[in-house]
């Protein structure tokens, strides 16, 4: 624990030394945000559990640092608690698991060039979180990476990950494109606690990718699409080749609306291809049958209303569909199909001029495998510092 504060508070100074620099665009936030999600299981007779409760808790913060008009960085960090309730008709059955801890801490310094007409970054995965997990543990994080249902962080800790990108910004008056790409390496981790001496250690496959797009930065209207292609190089577990996850395709786009008040109306879809996986009888990689991987649509609007000179009224109306893996239900590499639709209101205050904050509630509802109805709780607390506003 001790090396990953120094970690954080190392990254922390990294950020805040620049504070002299840019007043004005020096930016921190600090937030909590709590998810809590409800899935009915069948009721089939007592030994089997009615329903299943995941909730998770996180502080976080975000911040960013100007050195100088090319130079800046951000940082991003999390605290998280999650809880996995199983119920039963006797609530003596009932079983719990828990995990809290620091997480992986996220660093990426920026440099700009040619005039905002390129930019390119290093960034960092700072291995402050949790890992060597009880086996209890790890079943508890496989919940919360399903992407069925929301959660702000899915991952508690692993290796020590670097990457770097490189964009070239061409602007025409409002018209504004992106190209480029980067590689990120994963380093090894230890995702189990082990009663043997052996160190059996994880390294997910490095990232390569490239994206374009554009954006139209009008007003009152405005929008923006984008693509972006990620390859993962194979993974790798006590040194032995293990699986090689499918080509990754993103396709987002958004429209702005932005002067009696404003509105984003925005969309992405992400497709994955096969995977590799390693047969049991010659233990080499190849393509799966069928593929594993789910596609994943996410739908949203976002709106914010003056409702006073420093006060605005906040919604958002959110769709997310998952689609079912190629795997027959037997199959128990079967992942089966989800949505949920979600709606929320809250409210944003301007405090001072350098100080705002904002709140949110949101409400989830859907189903899983059409058999299993989902429903969700979501809320969001916000505290900014930007040094300088109103001057």
């Amino acid at each position: 624990m001790t090396i990953r504060l120094i970690l954080m508070t190392t990254a922390l100074l990294i950020v805040f030394a620049s504070h002299g620099y840019s007043e004005e665009q020096n930016r921190l936030s600090i937030y909590y945000a709590y998810q809590n999600w409800k899935l009915d299981l069948p009721a089939i007779d007592g030994s089997f559990p009615n329903d299943q409760k995941v909730g998770q808790g996180v502080f976080g913060l975000n911040a960013t640092g100007v050195v100088s008009d090319r130079l800046h960085a951000d940082l991003s960090g999390t605290m998280a608690n999650t809880t996995s309730r199983l119920e039963y008709d006797n609530s003596a059955d009932n079983v719990k698991q828990s995990l809290s801890s620091l997480n992986d801490t996220r660093l990426r310094i920026t440099y700009t060039f040619g005039e905002g007409k390129g930019a390119g970054s290093v960034f960092f995965n700072l291995p402050t979180g949790k890992r060597e997990l009880t086996a209890a543990e790890y079943g508890l994080t496989t919940e919360i990476a399903d992407v069925s249902r929301k959660f702000m962080v899915r991952r508690y800790g692993q290796g020590l990950d670097i990457g770097v990108d490189w964009f070239v910004l061409p602007k025409w008056g409002s018209f504004g494109l992106s190209v480029g790409g980067g590689y990120l390496y994963h380093g090894k981790y230890r995702p189990l606690k082990l009663d043997t001496l052996e160190s059996k250690e994880y390294k997910y496959g490095d990232e390569i990718f490239g994206a374009i797009g554009f954006n139209l930065d009008g007003r009152p209207v405005g929008g923006s699409f984008g693509v972006t292609v990620k390859y993962y190089t194979k993974d790798k577990y006590d040194n032995k080749e293990t699986f090689q996850a499918g080509v990754a395709t993103t396709i987002s786009g958004a429209v702005t609306y932005s002067e009696a008040f404003d509105l984003t109306l925005g969309t992405s879809v992400l497709m994955r291809g096969k995977a590799k996986i390693r047969s049991s009888q010659d233990q080499v990689l190849s393509d799966e049958k069928e593929t594993s991987g789910r596609n994943r649509i996410l739908i949203n609007a976002t709106g914010s209303f003056p409702a006073t000179e420093k006060m605005r009224v906040l919604g958002r109306l959110e769709f997310a569909n998952v689609s079912a893996n190629d795997y027959s239900k037997e199959s128990v590499e079967f992942l089966p199909k989800s949505y949920y639709v979600g709606f929320g209101g809250g409210v944003g205050y301007a405090l001072t001029d350098a100080f705002s904050a904002s709140s949110m509630i949101s409400y989830y509802t859907g189903k899983i495998d059409s058999d299993f109805g989902l429903t969700g709780l979501g809320l969001t607390f916000v505290l900014t510092f930007q040094p300088g506003q109103g001057r």
